[in-house]
């Protein structure tokens, strides 16, 4: 109990500080100085934290903390206002949400009071840019804000999750989801431009779009691409960091379902991965353009808001779906091989967790590492088969020799490990 309970309030205090050091910075130096800086923001953590513990022992004194908390609050509230012109409640509110952070440290829920804190962070580091974005934003842009938002967030629950048609194939959420998840690839990218300036607004996209699907990804940036034809290694590094962060991430996959298989994964994906990261280096000190350029270049992209690419793609996803289901009814377990091909064209994730599940329930090891082999191959090939059908045909050559690099050095290691 006394370890648990130093864990919940250390949390709490460490959390706390981070949103306090980014206070104390903002308003370092400044005259009138800030409702909360790191001490403060420190003791209300704390006093989240100790408010529901002592809950547990007494709802009173749970109440008479929050009542005191945030009666303090409204007071340093007021007075700041009388003294100051400045009439904003930033910090006010940051000190509520550190309140609540502290809360969920001390009902154990440390993802979630990790997640808050991140995201908190994120709105206070980056005041600047986020009131640079709303100013510069224009009727369109709001348009296709609630556009994507109305997909994403109106639409999406109200399909059905079930499987429908022949052989199960169809699921309206599923199938629906892979739409929201290419426009939404495609929104993020657009305001990550306008926050961060074209290429590191382009390779942040490229590296968080990777840990979910770099498929997607791609997806999403060939239609960019064919519009910005003088942007090329912007769309490039992005790409090849996110096909390279698909190998980590079917590692962190197996390592989850069966660690007994990474001894024979291992090698050939983190070499892939590795050669994929350098050859986005590589293409990233060949930049041909400087980043004022680029930005012109995508000047005359005006709607972030791409529904027809994420049409594309959610019917891309459904018939490869029924491909994968044809191939796994006539051939059972004998066509594992010709399963994890096809259902590679577009995902490499429900391959992954099938066969390592497989593998743990009794299937040859060799041909597990084979099967995850076979489908990260396809999909690394039907990537760049994509960008070169859809997509910018400078972007596409350089992605393809990329892709050629780490094929070869992935079969080259596999071979070595078998």
């Amino acid at each position: 109990m006394t370890f648990e309970l130093f864990k919940q309030l250390g949390i709490a205090v460490l959390l706390s500080v981070l949103i306090g050091i980014e206070r104390e910075r903002r308003f370092n130096g400044a005259s009138s100085g800030s409702f909360a800086g790191m001490r403060t923001l420190t003791l209300v953590g704390l006093t989240g934290a100790l408010s529901y513990v002592l809950s547990l022992y007494s709802i009173a004194l749970f109440v008479v903390m929050a009542v005191g908390f945030f009666g303090l609050l409204i007071a340093s509230y007021i007075i700041s206002t009388r003294k100051s012109v400045v009439s904003g409640a930033t910090s006010e509110m940051a000190a509520v949400v550190v309140y609540l952070v502290g809360i969920l440290c001390g009902m154990n829920q440390f993802v979630l009071a990790t997640a808050v804190t991140l995201l908190l962070f994120v709105i206070l580091y980056f005041r600047d840019p986020l009131h640079k974005l709303a100013h510069g934003l224009n009727n369109v842009e709001l348009v296709s804000t609630v556009e994507f938002m109305i997909i994403a967030f109106v639409v999406l629950p109200l399909l059905p999750n079930q499987d429908y048609g022949i052989f199960n194939f169809f699921n309206p959420y599923k199938v629906w989801l892979m739409v929201v998840l290419v426009s939404g690839i495609s929104f993020v990218s657009y305001v990550a431009v306008k926050l961060f300036g074209a290429r590191r607004g382009i390779g942040l996209t490229g590296f968080f779009a990777g840990l979910v699907s770099s498929t997607a990804l791609v997806f999403s940036f060939s239609s960019q691409s064919k519009k910005n034809q003088n942007v090329v290694n912007p769309y490039v590094i992005a790409i090849l960091v996110a096909s390279s962060a698909m190998f980590f991430r079917i590692l962190a996959t197996v390592s989850f379902v069966n660690p007994e298989l990474l001894s024979h994964l291992y090698i050939p994906m983190l070499v892939m991965g590795i050669v994929g990261l350098l050859m986005a280096v590589f293409f990233s000190f060949r930049g041909d353009k400087t980043d004022d350029e680029v930005k012109k270049s995508l000047i005359g992209v005006k709607n972030p808001f791409k529904l027809w690419p994420a049409l594309q793609f959610g019917a891309f996803f459904a018939g490869i779906l029924l491909f994968s289901k044809i191939g796994s009814f006539y051939f059972g377990s004998d066509g594992l091989y010709i399963t994890s091909f096809i259902s590679g064209f577009f995902d490499v994730d429900a391959v992954t967790l099938s066969v390592a599940n497989l593998s743990k329930e009794g299937l040859d090891s060799h041909v597990a590492v084979v099967s995850i082999m076979i489908v990260a191959f396809v999909n690394t090939i039907a990537k760049g088969v994509v960008f070169f059908i859809f997509g910018n045909r400078r972007v596409a050559y350089r992605i393809c020799i990329a892709y050629l690099f780490m094929i070869l050095s992935g079969v080259i290691s596999l071979l070595l490990v078998l």
